[in-house]
């Protein structure tokens, strides 16, 4: 079997998740504590710890040194471990049915999902729901979460003529393979300068340039195909102002559910670069895989103040049996 080091490094616990983003997939990764393992102890504690690619979540091989002398113990650790995160998986969540009152027609909108298991700033997908179809198919960052209703943190429903019933919502990663990425619109300020309100969490910055795609169903056509610099952001409020004088353009507004069952393209940006490139900012892969390494004594993320040393080891051949 060929093996080779692929990346190395260290770093100093303090004492939180410690996460190793690597533009490459590894088969082992490999941490060393190298400052418990120059010392002795009272009692035992883990200081070599090794992952392989077919081991469960969280778990781990550790050597144990023991006590106050250099004898090592190996073990299996099955919580406390590694942690690999590929940031291009975009695989959906299984489907769950929305119940009771659905989504509201509310500001901001509330779904109802029995037991979901989502968590706040999850990223959710509507469809198949019966009325408010102008949200079919739209991602929102959720909020405000308890165990069978959440809210979609920047969706006004609150002029829809209907609640929506009988839906599905899947989560969906947040895990963008490109950034600035596509995201969709729920509302837009007919103002200098233009404010716009996006669905699932931006992330962007003052100096990035977007381009609108805003089709005749969402009234404000003026828009359509205009490119403009980002001259503010809010994260309360997930919302982008952008330097276009908007005080004269038709209100935005969704279509009616009626005219979203016929077909509608959602109105959305286009990330279209930055002030100094204008393709850069468009087209940056940030799909890492990630190694999350929890902090403990017998975690691979050691204690506040140890000297951690890790590796990545990509494996040439294998031979499973």
């Amino acid at each position: 079997m060929a093996s080779e080091v692929i990346a190395r490094g260290s770093f100093t616990s303090d004492g939180t998740l410690k996460q190793i983003a690597l533009r490459s997939d590894f088969d082992i990764f490999r941490v060393k504590n190298h400052t418990q393992i120059a010392t002795t102890q009272a009692t035992g504690r883990g200081v070599v710890f090794e992952w392989n690619k077919d081991m469960a979540d969280n778990s781990g091989h550790m050597w144990t040194k023991q006590n106050a002398s250099h004898a090592i113990d190996l073990e299996y650790i099955s919580s406390g471990g590694f942690h690999r995160n590929d940031l291009s998986n975009q695989s959906l969540g299984a489907a769950q049915a929305t119940s009771g009152t659905d989504v509201t027609a509310a500001n901001p909108a509330v779904v109802t999902v029995t037991a979901h298991g989502y968590s706040n700033g999850d990223r959710v997908r509507i469809y198949g729901t019966t009325a408010m179809l102008q949200i079919a198919g739209y991602d929102f960052t959720i909020g405000n979460v308890s165990t069978n209703d959440f809210e979609l943190s920047y969706l006004d429903a609150s002029g829809f003529a209907a609640v929506a019933t009988a839906g599905f919502v899947r989560k969906v990663p947040n895990n963008p393979i490109f950034t600035p990425r596509n995201n969709r619109i729920t509302a837009i300020t007919a103002a200098n300068p233009m404010v716009v309100t996006l669905a699932v969490t931006h992330g962007l910055q003052v100096g990035q340039r977007v381009s609108l795609r805003i089709d005749e169903e969402f009234d404000m056509i003026e828009a359509n195909g205009l490119s403009a610099d980002i001259t503010a952001v809010s994260t309360a409020n997930n919302t982008i102002t952008l330097d276009i004088d908007a005080s004269s353009f038709t209100a935005f507004a969704f279509p009616l559910s009626a005219e979203a069952l016929d077909g509608v393209t959602p109105a959305h940006i286009v990330p279209a670069g930055d002030e100094i490139l204008y393709t850069v900012g468009a087209v940056d892969n940030v799909a890492d895989i990630v190694m999350e390494l929890p902090a403990g004594a017998d975690s691979p993320g050691g204690s506040n103040g140890d000297v951690m040393q890790w590796e990545a080891i990509r494996v040439g051949y294998t031979n499973d049996e």
